[in-house]
């Protein structure tokens, strides 16, 4: 494993509910959420904004196989969420956006807080 210095955090303004969004800023916000909504792809981002590893590492970490592994970090990296560089033999994956943390922790309090206590319940249908 191989630890990455990252960058302090740039805090944006947060968005005001008085300016609605343009269909581009919806669009964009869609392409994002959708891209980190999946388990493997947000297990290897949580993995990643803590270290650089490569792809054999982060299949340890996941779980998962290893072409699944390499799809998902495909589809990180056209989204622009993760870079990839060559250390000898391995490509060595990290994140790149500073504001993924804030994402993903923001995401994990909404789910602590408006998801159903009770498992059994998520297989209710209403």
């Amino acid at each position: 494993m191989h630890a990455v210095q990252e960058p302090d955090a740039v805090l944006l303004p947060p968005l005001t509910l008085a300016v609605p969004l343009t269909d581009v800023e919806v669009a964009a916000v869609v392409a994002v959420l959708k891209t980190v909504a999946g388990p493997i792809r947000l297990r290897l981002l949580q993995a990643l904004i803590q270290q650089e590893l490569s792809v054999g590492e982060l299949v340890e970490l996941v779980g998962a196989h290893y072409a699944a592994v390499s799809q998902h970090l495909a589809r990180l990296r056209a989204a622009g969420l993760v870079t990839a560089r060559r250390s000898g033999t391995h490509m060595l994956y990290r994140t790149t956006n500073l504001h993924l943390p804030a994402l993903l922790a923001t995401a994990l309090h909404l789910a602590e807080q408006t998801a159903p206590q009770d498992p059994a319940h998520l297989h209710e249908h209403h």
